[in-house]
């Protein structure tokens, strides 16, 4: 019984780590073929990548912060949500990545959310 409930507990942790864990529409966190990234829902399980494996996310009414390591290469990325819209590419609305300087600046002069490496 103990051991049955061990392989529970651990099946639970595994599947939480896979899912989703962020949504603020149209955005969502989503995972698709073991690649987890932030992109614009498009409704019925449908998405425009914008961004992949996001780690934390920030958001206000004019931008979406990201600190995300795509292909290992970790950085800090801002949305433009003003311009987003489901027909829009990724290189017109997705800016980055910066440096943690660099993000910092923009927070100051453009006002993209807070955001830490973690």
């Amino acid at each position: 019984m103990k051991f049955m409930h061990s392989v529970l507990f651990t099946c639970f942790i595994f599947l939480l780590g896979c899912s989703p864990n962020w949504r603020e529409a149209p955005y969502e966190v989503y995972i698709i073929d073991g690649t987890k990234s932030l992109g614009y829902a498009l409704g019925n399980g449908g998405y425009i990548g914008r961004i992949d494996e996001p780690v934390n996310i920030a958001s206000d009414e004019t931008f979406l912060s990201v600190y995300a390591c795509p292909k290992n290469v970790c950085g800090f990325y801002y949305i433009d949500k003003r311009n987003d819209h489901k027909y829009a590419e990724a290189q017109d609305v997705v800016f980055g990545p910066f440096s943690e300087e660099q993000f910092l600046s923009l927070h100051i002069v453009l006002g993209v959310p807070h955001l830490q490496s973690d």
